[in-house]
């Protein structure tokens, strides 16, 4: 008896991570703030703040004065991107992470990261994220589509030596 398979849905090789998942079991932390962003949500793996001092609701981008962190991949709203309007967002504060970033100049390990104000990618050009450093190059990661892929590089948040 034989067994073949003709439509087979995994690669040769695995992809190392996908954004917003955690990049390793070191000492880290996760709070959680809901998402305030009735058009957009908010998305995963991008840099998020406060929607206003000492706010627990949160939107997409940097800040110098109201960034928290970086809004972790959920495996319910995974496969949309984003965390809806009003729903709970896990929110990496300390440790690493797969992060999006929008350009891949300059992303080195040991490099200080910034992250686009608006839209939270991580790159090298925007916004201080405080205490946050590149831990890798930037390479693209399979989406949870299996087809479309993005930019990501490993974020580490609140790093003493920075």
């Amino acid at each position: 008896m034989s067994f073949s398979i003709s439509n087979n849905v995994y690669s040769n090789y695995m992809a190392p991570a996908f954004v917003g998942m955690k990049e390793d079991s070191m000492d880290d932390n996760v709070d959680t703030f809901a998402a305030s962003d009735p058009a957009l949500g908010v998305t995963i793996g991008v840099a998020v703040q406060r929607t206003g001092a000492g706010a627990m609701t949160i939107k997409n981008g940097a800040s110098a004065t109201l960034g928290v962190g970086v809004a972790l991949h959920d495996h319910i709203y995974g496969y949309l991107g984003q965390y809806p309007d009003k729903t709970a967002v896990s929110v990496l504060t300390r440790g690493r992470v797969w992060a999006a970033v929008d350009s891949g100049t300059g992303v080195i390990d040991g490099a200080a990261c910034k992250a686009d104000a608006v839209t939270g990618k991580f790159n090298t050009t925007g916004v201080a994220v405080t205490n946050a450093v590149f831990r890798s190059q930037a390479i693209s990661l399979l989406n949870a589509d299996g087809v479309t892929t993005t930019l990501a590089a490993v974020v580490e948040l609140h790093n003493p030596n920075v």
